[in-house]
Parts: C-alpha cells; structure tokens; sequence
C-alpha cells in the first residue's frame, strides 16, 4: 500500500500500527499491521519505500494521521548461534510518531 492508501485507512481505523523495521544495509522499510498482517508502505513508483533513518521515515509520514510507531531490530545472532526458532524474538520499541525537533 502507498502513503495515499495507509492515510485511508488509519482514518478508517484499520490501521493498528507501524513498524520501522531495520534491515541489511543501514536502511529501514515501512510496514503497516492490519488485521494482524504485516503490509509493507511502497513509494509513489510503487517499489517498497525504504528510508535511510527515522527522521526520513517521520518526514515521509508527515501528512499520515499518527498511530502507534515501532521500530523493530532483527535478532544479532538469528543463524550463526543456532538458537531454536522460538528464542528468536525481534526488538521493538515504541518511538515517537512526529520528531521533537
């Protein structure tokens, strides 16, 4: 879904959150949950939107009605230790939706 796309529907209430995930490469994607799945955010060409860090995200998201903001950070060591599936949980933390600044 496009910015346009999420603006509808957090007005319409179906959007429960956003998570900034952090991925390879110092950049991090958008991905909006609704009904419990994960949609990622795509730019106006419609490739998936990746930013260089949160404050490009929260520029990005200027015109969006605000909703709960996570950042999420994979897990360091999720194939070089061997952990079992299940001891693989993800960091997320809530952020601000709008800069302070």
């Amino acid at each position: 879904m496009d910015l346009n796309k999420l603006t509808q529907h957090i007005k319409a209430g179906e959007i429960e959150d956003l998570n900034l995930m952090s991925i390879e490469g110092g950049s991090y994607v958008l991905h909006a949950r609704m009904n419990g799945k994960s949609h990622p955010i795509s730019s106006a060409n419609g490739q998936v939107l990746h930013v260089a860090s949160v404050n490009e995200a929260r520029k990005c998201l200027a015109g969006v009605p605000e909703v709960p903001l996570f950042i999420v950070h994979p897990v360091v060591y999720d194939e070089m230790v061997g952990q079992a599936r299940d001891d693989q949980l993800a960091s997320r933390e809530r952020i601000p939706f709008r800069s302070s600044l």
